[in-house]
Order: structure tokens, then sequence, then C-alpha cells
């Protein structure tokens, strides 16, 4: 009966669509015979330095018509229900002289875009008034746009020195870039991905003096950016458009360095840019001990910008750095990028990129983990870890973007993916429990592991050109993804009796597991957008994905004389298939000029898991169904004030292994029994930002609220079970349970003042969870508070000397039902800048003091470190030559702490940070601007790139 409601859900949906698109063909078949539509006028007015000028007064007057209208944060005015086609157009501003045109244009042509009109600055306004129409800052439909010449950055600045000036942005040493606290994930270049995407090579390398825009876009996708129909969560992606006067030129920027701990570090850029066409090779070399401070992130960098690490978090203690480990690594990054438009149809995009990593880690940890008995006791078991890995292998990524606009109405594009990678490992590891478990665990392993994935899709779009709004698209995806692993173990585990040292049992392993994954996905979609009136809309999304896996894990037993023999027990053989349908109907109203717009929306959601367990002989066939609502909200109060909030759920099935109603004991010191009762886990989630940008007064602040809740959340269920050495081991059941819960809020405040020489920035988070889970067949919670603090002026009164002072607390509260209370506070104190004693000599400076409580006391925990480099520009100021000392003091010594419900892993490093490194660095640029075809004006989109 299930089933039946579940396919007659979908039938009706399907059936909706269906006569939707019927619907669309009679509208489209009645609208050839009736007589042409009213027509549309869209045009720009711009300054003479080709800027778009904001809030200009526009009227059309003819003998049909009187309208007016004012153009949008980009200079665009739009027209729509004009009924003559013989007008005159008037175009005034405060401090430009007004301009009016007129003429009689072709009747037959339901859409007109007039040439830009420039508006000339007014003589007659007094000459101690500045007249700027274009905020610095400007909120637009999933955009926050940022204008470049109003952040002063030095002559030879890269990207990421200007993003710095910006309010809400923080960059790290190593090129990661945050907005408002949301992380960056993909670069782009006048809308078109550079350097495959990589946000730290885009903003370390691109010059500064280049840039119009900075753009903070929402990003839902290819299908979404051209029919504007959004499906599921955005993320985050900035895009660097140029100045026209700038827009066409070649770059190289080379750098090579040593260091005193056998460092060596060389990296080359080069770039040629041409409007639309982008040819990019960047390669970098880097050979350097692990996790020591400044990373040398900053390689192929002229400025100072590398001694922001206390900003940051980059290594300058208190459990800062992302790689705790001590060892070796060589890591070398060859990447090619070619983007260019033929003709007038079509656009391609080439992206490759090799990776090739030796990294040599040693890490030391110490835990805590706790457990309920069946007496209700908490256990507590004590982990000393120590493990020396050794990774190598590389990979070849090619991707393409292939474009072809058939004509005005239609539209395809095909993206192909390949990638493929052989990598390979050796570990060695000592685990010593006490406590609870007591055993000790001596691990040594071979790995090596072929990855070729293959996959690409291909996107239509058609437009009805006298029905604007009507939109359909399709997309097909296949995809294909084979992972031939071989591993090779040999370990040992010595038992003992309870606490004591009294040894029972040793038990010697060598096995060898050698899996073979197959995957296979499919994915189609069908949109579809009907206009309903100027402002309203009803959309229709319809997918299916379909993913097959082959999954074969053998498992040997090794014999002295190297004999292997299949231990079927031990082996695991499934096969199985997951289908999703989603189908969603949603009302929107609201465009880009709209004050207020929202959507409102459900979407139908059918998962089926179909499969079989060969080597257990079981089977599987499981069904899911929920509805998710859609809710957005927008308003723009003008272009510098919006508010949005919106909803968003997600439901996630459980995965073949946890509904596998049997015990899987290919792992013998962790065996699995699944579920099969288990239901979908559903999230819901309320997301709400607040931004305001006040021109006049330089000052900005953004508010962000996200709260969610997790309904039948899947989680594990780690059992005690004896082990057959008469000691104990964990058994991982799963279970269906709610409770989880998180409660955030973001905010940024920022003020500049005197031309932007002084730049106050405070920021601070407050969140709220609860954690829930199971133990022993005990519900488990954990709760935890955090918050966190920070000032960070950024000070200018000169050019010759940056100071940059910054504070933060940060406070984190955990209680657990099992396991020890938590209390952390982390006070950061540091000091950045740089002194310009001459125009060619440039000394810069980072000092950062951590105070730390709550984490592990057997490393520094509050350390003091020194960053300086002393620079001095050569070859006629086209190169610098870079003396850089990291942590003066030797004490970058830290600690990274992870937390869960049943307790923490701390690992601890201790890595020689003080060293000096020598580089010399070349910056070679020539820029012009872009020409029009035939001396015309050249005409841009939203996202720079160039008609």
């Amino acid at each position: 009966m299930k089933k039946l409601y579940i396919k007659l859900v979908g039938t009706v949906f399907a059936c909706f669509f269906l006569i939707a698109l019927l619907f669309s063909n009679k509208s489209f078949a009645q609208a050839k015979a009736q007589p042409l539509p009213l027509r549309q006028v869209n045009g720009i007015a711009k300054d003479s330095t080709n800027q778009g000028v904001i809030g200009a007064t526009v009227t059309l007057t003819s003998s049909a018509d009187t309208m007016r209208t004012s153009t949008n944060e980009d200079g665009v005015f739009v027209f729509r229900n004009v009924k003559s086609w013989v007008f005159t157009l008037s175009v005034s501003s405060i401090g430009y002289a007004g301009k009016v045109i007129s003429g009689k244009y072709n009747d037959a042509t339901p859409r007109l875009t007039l040439d830009p009109i420039v508006l000339k600055e007014d003589t007659r306004m007094l000459d101690a008034v500045t007249v700027n129409g274009t905020p610095s800052i400007v909120y637009k439909t999933d955009t926050i746009e940022y204008r470049a010449d109003d952040y002063v950055v030095r002559a030879g600045a890269t990207v990421d020195e200007l993003l710095q000036k910006m309010e809400g942005m923080e960059v790290g040493n190593d090129g990661s870039l945050t907005v408002n606290g949301t992380a960056i994930t993909k670069a782009k270049l006048n809308g078109k991905e550079i350097y495959g995407g990589d946000v730290a090579t885009a903003v370390q390398n691109l010059p500064a003096e280049i840039v119009e825009k900075i753009q903070i876009v929402d990003d839902y996708g290819n299908t979404a950016a051209r029919t504007g129909i959004k499906d599921g969560d955005p993320s985050k992606i900035l895009n660097i458009t140029t100045k026209a006067s700038k827009s066409v030129g070649n770059m190289a920027r080379l750098n090579f360095g040593a260091g005193t701990l056998n460092q060596a570090e060389a990296s080359a850029n080069l770039t040629r840019i041409n409007m639309n066409q982008t040819l990019t090779f960047n390669g970098t070399f880097m050979q350097t001990p692990n996790g020591i401070a400044g990373g040398n992130s900053s390689i192929g960098r002229l400025g100072g910008g590398g001694n922001r690490g206390g900003r940051s978090g980059s290594g300058f203690g208190g459990g800062g750095s992302g790689n705790a480990s001590g060892g070796e690594s060589l890591r070398t990054r060859p990447s090619f990028t070619y983007r260019d438009k033929f003709g007038s149809k079509v656009e391609f995009l080439a992206n490759y990129a090799y990776n090739y990593n030796d990294n040599n880690t040693l890490t030391d940890s110490y835990s805590e983990m706790s457990t309920i008995d069946s007496n209700d006791v908490r256990q507590t078991t004590f982990t000393k870890r120590n493990a020396d890995n050794l990774n190598f292998g590389g990979s070849h990524n090619i991707n393409f973007e292939i474009e072809y606009n058939i004509d005005s109405a239609n539209f395809i594009q095909f993206r192909p993916n390949i990638n493929l990678s052989n990598t390979s490992s050796r570990n060695t590891s000592t685990s010593l429990q006490t406590g609870f478990i007591h055993q000790d665990q001596f691990n040594n392993s071979s790995n090596s592991n072929k990855t070729p994935n293959i996959d690409g899709t291909i996107a239509y779009q058609h437009l009805w050109l006298r029905k604007p709004g009507r939109v359909f698209s399709a997309e097909l995806t296949l995809g294909s993804r084979i992972n031939d692993n071989e591993s090779i173990q040999n370990n040992t585990i010595r038992y003992y009796l309870d606490d004591t040292n009294t040894v029972l049992k040793d038990s010697i392993v060598n096995r060898a597991i050698n899996t073979d994954n197959d995957q296979k996905n499919y994915r189609g979609s069908l949109t579809y957008s009907e206009p309903l009136g100027a402002m309203s809309r009803l959309e229709f999304n319809s997918n299916v994905e379909r993913r097959g896996y082959d999954n074969a894990r053998y498992t040997s037993n090794i014999a002295l004389n190297g004999t292997r023999s299949v231990v079927d027990s031990l082996s695991n053989v499934f096969d199985y298939f997951f289908t999703q349908y989603r189908n969603s109907v949603n009302y929107k109203y609201g465009d880009n000029r709209s004050k207020y717009s929202f959507s409102l929306g459900i979407t139908s959601v059918n998962t089926s898991l179909v499969g079989e367990k060969v080597s257990l002989g079981t089977k599987t066939d499981q069904d899911y169904f929920k509805l998710i609502p859609i809710a957005r909200f927008q308003v723009r109060w003008s272009s510098t004030h919006a508010l949005s909030v919106y909803y968003r759920g997600n439901a996630s099935e459980p995965n073949f292994d946890q509904i596998q109603p049997v015990r899987d004991v290919s792992n013998p010191q962790r065996p699995v029994v699944g579920n099969p009762d288990l239901k979908a886990a559903f999230t819901h989630s309320v997301v709400g930002q607040y931004g305001n940008y006040l021109p006049n007064s330089r000052f900005n602040y953004n508010l962000r609220i996200n709260s969610s809740f997790i309904e039948n959340q899947v989680t594990s269920n780690t059992v005690i079970i004896p082990d057959a050495y008469g000691s104990k081991k964990s058994e991982l059941r799963y279970i269906n349970i709610s409770g989880s819960n998180n409660q955030s809020v973001d905010y940024s405040i920022s003020k500049q003042s005197a031309d932007r020489k002084y730049n106050l920035s405070l920021s601070g988070s407050i969140d709220k969870s609860r954690r829930v889970a199971m133990s022993n067949n005990i519900k488990t919670f954990s709760d935890t508070w955090g918050f966190k603090e920070s000032f960070g002026p950024r000070i200018n009164p000169n050019d010759w000397l940056e100071i940059n002072p910054y504070v933060s607390f940060d406070f984190n509260k955990t209680n657990y039902s099992i396991g020890r209370n938590i209390l952390q506070r982390v006070w950061a104190l540091s000091l950045d800048g740089n002194i310009y004693f001459t125009k060619n000599l440039q000394f810069g400076y980072a000092l950062s003091k951590n105070f730390v409580s709550g984490i592990g006391t057997n490393v520094t925990n509050n350390p003091f470190v020194i960053n300086t480099m002393l620079q001095m520009r050569v070859f006629k100021n086209k190169g610098s030559l870079q003396l850089r000392a990291y942590d003066l003091l030797n004490q970058n010594n830290f600690i990274n702490r992870s937390t869960s419900e049943y307790g923490f892993t701390e690992i601890v490093t201790n890595p020689n940070s003080r060293y000096v490194m020598l580089n010399l660095s070349m910056n070679l640029q020539k820029w012009t601007g872009a020409v029009g075809r035939g001396g015309r004006d050249i005409r841009r989109r939203g996202d720079g790139s160039f008609y």
C-alpha cells in the first residue's frame, strides 16, 4: 500500500508538469495568432569613467506614453509596455549634465537595447563638492558587490591585499577567504573560473590594479544561474570583474626561495587576459617541514601581506595551526587554464592540474573516551598513540566547459570531467589503551589506491522571446567511478587482565584486503518557469538520480611462506542501487528591482534503496517519502540595505550498510550490525541575513542567524561486547534518534574614516547546540555554548606606516552526559603591519601572543611568536628580494583538540618552527583597455563578461 501511495504521488507530479508544458505550448500558439505585444526598452547610463550612474532619473515621452523610472545599482534602466517606437528619452542626475536623445526605431523589434548613454560631469558644481553616485557596497539578489576603487592599496598589491581592506573580509596566509564568517569555495574572473577555481591562486596572483568590482555570490549552480530557478543550498564564490581600461594584458610572477630547515620553494604564474579570453599557467614546488609557522604560503608575493597569520590562525600557537604534525612534505602542482570565445556563439573553458604529494607525518595524540557499562556506570578508556605515516602519489584533473548559443532563444552546454589518481602509503602506529579497555595495538600497514573518475553533464535551455520569463531547461549527467585498493596489514594486539599488567594473550594478524568498488551515476532534471505577471511566475522542477554500486572486499590471511587464503567471514560482497525522485512546484514573486520578493512552494522526495549482500545472502528493499517546504523572503530597502530569510529542509536516507540486519565482521575489531527499520533523517533549518551599508558614513554592519534541528537522526550506537580473547571490543549498531539542534548568531560591524585610513572592524558569534547520541544502548547528549569576539582595526595614517592590532576572545563550554565537562578560553593578541623606510625598502612584522586555558599542559600553552620580513625592491621596482624570519623565540608549539559526546582527542606537535627564508620574486605585467568592435562602446554583463 505504501509503495502504491508513493508511486501515485510521483505520477500526480509528473502529470502536473506535463500539463504545464502543454499549457505553455498552447499559449505560445495563441501568441502567434495575436498582434505583437507591447515593447520593452533597455539602456544603461554611465559616467566618463565607464561606471554605471545609480539613481539617475530617466523619462520616456511619446505621443502615446509618458513614463519615468530610475537606474539601478548598475546604471541600468528598463521600460516595459512601451506603446510607440517613436520617443524621446531624457536622463538627469545630480552632479551630471542632463542628456536628451530621440529617434524612431524598428517597429517589429519586441525588445530594444539602446547604446550606453554617457553623462558628463556638471562643471557648474562647486569645486569643493565631490559627487560619487556609486556606493562602496551594494546588495543585490544573491550578491554583495564591492567597488574596488574606493579601497586604496599600494602599487604592486595583489587582490588579497585589496580584499583585506574590504568590510567583512578575512584572508588567511594560505589564501583562504571568508566573508562575514562564511568560507569562499571558488574563484571566477569576469564570470568564469580562473586557475581551476582555486581561490588562493587567484587572490595571491592577480593584481589589485585591474579590479573594478569584487562580487560575493550565492551560487546555486549553472542551471540556476541561467534560469533563476534555485534548488538546494548555495555555495559562496568570489567573482572578480576587471576594469574595462585594464581588461587586456599579460602578467608573469616568479619566485625562488630557500630556507635554513632544508626548505626550497619556487613558483611561476603566467597569465594572459584579453577580455573574455584567458590563458594561464601556474606552477608551484615546495619542500618544507610540516607544521611550521607561516606555512610558506606567501610565495610569489611582492608585498608584506605574508605576515597576517596572527589574524587568520596560521600556526601562531594555541591550536591555531591546521597541520598539527611533524615530518616533511614535498608538493608540486602545475596547472593550466584556457578560456576563449569563438565568434558570437561558442565559449570554451578548459582546466588541467596535476598534483603530486610526498608527505611524511609524525603525530602524537592522547584521548579520553567514555561509555556507560551494563551497570549504568561511566567507564573511560585512555589512549596514547603515536604514528608515522608516509603518503605519496599524484592525480590528474581535467575539466572542460563548452557553451553554444544556438540563437537568442536556445542554449546548450557540455561539461566533461576526468580525474585519474594513483596513491600509495606506508603506516606504522602504536596505540596503548588503559582503563575500561586495556590492550596494546601495534600496526604496520601499506596501501595502494587507483581511482579513475569520469563524468559529463549536458544542459539545454530554451527561452520564449515573445513571453519574457518563460524558460525551459533540461540537464543530463552520466558518471563512472572506479576504486581499486589493496591493503596489507600486519597487526599485533596484546590483551591485559583488567587494569593489571598481566598479559592474557597476543593476537598477531597478517592480512591482505583487496577492494574493488565500481559506481555508476545517472541524473536527469527538467525545469520550467511560467510567468504569471510582470512580477510573478510559477516554477516547476523535476529530477531523478540513480546511483549503482558494485562492491567487493576480499580479506585474505597471509601465511609465513607468502601464500594467501580468502577468509569468507571477513569478506564483504554487495551490490545495490539508490534512486531518488525530486519534484517541486514553487511560486515566486519579485525580481532584481523589487523591494520585496518571496518564494513559496513544496518539494516531494521519494527514495528507493534496493540491493543484495552476496557474501551474507541478504536482500534489501527500502522506500522513503518526504514533503519539504520551500520558503524564501527578501526585502531590499535600497541597494545597500537588505534582509533575507529562508527555510530549507534536507532529507538524508540511511546508507546500505546501516540497514543490513546481519553482523558484518569484515573488521573483527569493530563488527557492524545494521537496522532495517531505520527511517530517513530530516534536517530543518531557518536562516536569516541582514546587511546595511551607510555610504555617507562608511559604516557597514551584517547579521546572520541560523537555527536547525534534526528529526530521526541516524546515529551510531556503540555497544561493548566480549572479545574472543577475554577482553572487550566495540560493536557498531544504528538507531534513529531526535533532539540534535543548533542555534547560532554571527555579526560584523565596520567603520571607515579619514578616507579609509582607519578601518575599525568588530565581529563576533554566539553558538548553542545540543548533540544526542547512543552509547551502549543508553541515550547520551552534549550541550555546547560558544562565544567569540574579535576587534581588528587596520590603521594606515600615512604612506609609510601600516599598523594592524588585533584582539580576540574565544570561549567554549561543553557539558557531556558521559565523559568530563570541558571549558576552554583563548585570548589572542597580535600586531602586524609594515614600515616603508623608502620607496624600495620595506620592513614587515607580525607579533602574536596567546593565552590558552582548558587544553593540554604538556606543551607551551601561551606562545609568543615573532615573525619579521625585510624586503628590497630591485630591477626598477619589478622585483623584490625578501629575507623572512619566522618564530624568532621558537615558541610555536601547539595542540589541536577535537571533541565528541564521548570525550576528546588531543594531537600534539612540537616542530622546529624557527627558520629563515631568502626569496627572490619578480613581477612583470602590462595592461591596456578593451576595445569594442567597429569603434562601438564596450558592453558587459553583470558578472563582468563581455558581449
